[in-house]
């Protein structure tokens, strides 16, 4: 081998190790929730394989540093100290900046967190409010987070996954109602169709969906704001071509006040490495975490699941 080749070929193993270095370091991020009074809760850092939560959990009585340097470098995993935010609002990316390590109420508990300079369109509600407002994803490097569709329960794409979402309902309904006192039989309520509450969607082929839906049950003599019980089913559907198949289907039976029920709040999607992470908020009257799931078309994997507070 000639002294040219061996410059040549350690000059090539250089610049792959350069360009491999970039790519770990592109694909090392962090991502928090926005609230809308511009309080940055970080719930999850990336680091080119694996998901985590180092920032820590909502506590009684929290001691807040007394500024962003004085965070402990443990708190922000291998993203490390982040002053300048990327959020996403209504599909549009802008930087914001961090001015101080402070804390939030959720629900009953304290949340250590990071006030910036954000500003929301609107009005700020009030500290009381739970859950409380959330305006969108934050992210650690610009660029990452791409927006989730909220669609119209009568959008025209929805047609095909009608049938699919009935016939998932009706088997996740069926393994519910083996564990409960449910007060109607099959017959009575597996031939309605579930009405859409939520559906939320992205991709085109793959394309993915979560969708909450209901049936309420009433008796005879009931008036239409009147029921005995509420079927409340949560799923993730994918559609491949023409074809339409569940991913995963819950139904849970609940009283007609809803109370134990969750809703999701999608924060947005982000690609790595070809794998798509959804990331949401799944909150209640009395709850609300924080979630990076990854989705394929075989199934959908909990990353992180964090608990932003309760009661």
């Amino acid at each position: 081998m000639t002294t040219r080749t061996v410059y040549v070929c350690a000059a090539v193993v250089c610049a792959a190790a350069t360009l491999a270095a970039a790519d770990s370091t592109r694909d090392v991020f962090a991502v928090g929730v926005l609230r809308r009074d511009g309080i940055v809760i970080p719930f999850a850092t990336f680091d080119g394989r694996r998901w985590r939560n180092a920032w820590p959990a909502p506590q009684s009585s929290p001691i807040v540093p007394a500024r962003l340097d004085d965070v402990p470098k443990r708190w922000w995993g291998p993203a490390g100290p982040i002053a300048t935010w990327h959020t996403l609002v209504n599909a549009s990316e802008r930087p914001i900046r961090v001015t101080q390590p402070d804390w939030v109420d959720v629900h009953c508990a304290r949340h250590l967190a990071l006030r910036t300079d954000y500003a929301t369109g609107g009005a700020v509600p009030t500290q009381t409010e739970q859950p409380y407002p959330k305006d969108g994803l934050a992210a650690s490097q610009a660029g990452r987070v791409q927006p989730i569709e909220d669609l119209a329960p009568t959008a025209l794409e929805l047609a095909p996954v009608v049938p699919v979402l009935l016939g998932a309902f009706n088997r996740a309904e069926r393994d519910t109602a083996s564990r409960t006192n449910h007060p109607m039989s099959r017959a009575q309520y597996e031939h309605i169709q579930p009405a859409f509450e939520a559906i939320y969607a992205f991709g085109t082929s793959p394309r993915f969906y979560y969708i909450e839906a209901i049936r309420a049950y009433r008796l005879l003599g009931q008036r239409p704001d009147e029921c005995v019980a509420m079927a409340f089913g949560t799923g993730w559907f994918v559609r491949e071509g023409a074809s339409v198949r569940p991913l995963v289907m819950f139904v849970d039976l609940l009283s007609c006040d809803r109370h134990g029920a969750s809703y999701m709040l999608p924060l947005g999607v982000v690609r790595s490495a070809d794998r798509l992470f959804w990331m949401a908020q799944f909150s209640g009257w009395d709850h609300e975490r924080y979630a990076v799931l990854e989705l394929t078309p075989k199934k959908v994997d909990v990353m992180v699941s964090t608990w932003g507070g309760g009661c």
